[in-house]
């Protein structure tokens, strides 16, 4: 699926057939980054669209339906690659948590579909290595992304050749990963204990949010970016007495990003910068789910940007007064940001340019 295509589906409600055609694809780890921030963002809105609503007594009996067939099924598996056969096998808490998102989704369509995993797919690899340590390291050796779910429900999509490692017990105080590679992360809220991934020398540290986390083993640089919450990341500072749930993040010691903002560190120039990342997208909005509609009728350029920004957690700036007296016509909903730039400034005789983490807009205006 390419990403204008993806870009286009989120912007307009959910179809069940593109919901259990890209679930079947993201439990067999098969989706791009671009799809894994759909699912992200269908997977935010569930239990908030009240249009296939069911009644209680109806909900309770499709979702048994529904579990009696996934168990069926994974039964069947378990017992047949069981060894010896009179030894149950416990379904893999990805497999488990996937078939729950089925469920919890399908109920909200009002429609029962079964959900199948196919029996002739090769199953992926991944390798694990336990420690007396209470730590286990967790290495994906195959071509394909791979979901772990951590022991406080957060979500990991590990990446090819990306390895982790985490306690294998809970942690009073904070949860903690290490991180060789690329990851995607999808964080459960816990204010008491903050997550904390190490990246060589670099720290993310959030209390639930979802975001990307690129660092390959003895690579010059580490890129964090936001898809949603907040993030604060920083360098360890091997002085300094603080644990790193405890620093306080400020502009000289690290950043803190929100939604559609990246940060690249280069290690040995001990340096950063910040960004906007390559795909920005509407940030999900708990009280109106419903995608945001981007429709102008003769409207002034600085009530366009200030939707757009409001929408997209962007700073939009003019750098020409001259243009605040343009105005756009267009309905731009399903094309990403930059495209939405590039046709309104197209329109007005003008530019954007991404500074930073904001946009700014600059040229010679419209024609009286």
């Amino acid at each position: 699926m390419s990403t204008s295509t993806v870009q286009e589906q989120v912007q307009r409600p959910m179809q069940k057939e593109e919901f259990v055609r890209l679930l079947t694809k993201y439990n067999q780890g098969q989706c791009s980054e671009a799809e894994i921030r759909l699912i992200d963002r269908w997977y935010d809105q569930l239990g908030t669209d009240g249009t296939f609503a069911l009644s209680d007594e109806e909900r309770q009996n499709l979702k048994k339906r529904l579990w009696q067939k996934i168990d069926s099924q994974t039964t069947e598996e378990t017992e047949t690659a069981a060894q010896p056969p009179e030894k149950p096998v416990r379904l893999p808490v990805f497999r488990r948590w996937v078939a729950a998102a089925a469920v919890a989704v399908l109920i909200g369509f009002g429609t029962l579909f079964f959900y199948q995993n196919p029996t002739n797919s090769p199953k992926p690899e991944i390798r694990e290595t336990a420690a007396e340590t209470g730590f286990v390291t967790r290495k994906n050796a195959t071509s394909q992304t791979q979901l772990i779910t951590l022991i406080d429900g957060s979500i990991i999509h590990l990446q090819p050749q990306s390895t982790i490692r985490y306690a294998t017990q809970p942690q009073p105080h904070k949860r903690e990963i290490w991180l060789n590679g690329k990851a995607f992360f999808r964080v459960q809220k816990d204010a008491s204990r903050p997550f904390l991934v190490y990246s060589g020398t670099i720290v993310t540290r959030v209390l639930g949010t979802s975001f990307w986390i690129t660092a390959p083993k003895n690579a010059p640089t580490v890129e964090v970016a936001v898809h949603t919450g907040k993030v604060a990341v920083f360098k360890k500072d091997r002085q300094s007495t603080l644990k790193p749930e405890e620093v306080e993040v400020t502009d000289n010691t690290g950043v803190v990003l929100t939604p559609n903002q990246k940060v690249t560190f280069f290690i040995d120039e001990n340096r950063l910068t910040r960004g906007l990342i390559d795909y920005p997208e509407p940030i999900p909005n708990p009280v109106r789910p419903e995608p945001a509609t981007f429709v102008f009728d003769d409207s002034p350029l600085p009530e366009v940007l200030k939707q757009l920004e409001s929408q997209y957690g962007i700073a939009m700036e003019i750098g020409n007064e001259v243009l605040t007296e343009c105005r756009f016509t267009g309905n731009i909903t399903r094309q990403p940001l930059y495209t939405k730039l590039e046709l309104i400034c197209q329109s007005i005789n003008a530019r954007y340019e991404v500074q930073g983490t904001r946009i700014l807009i600059n040229g010679t205006g419209c024609n009286p």
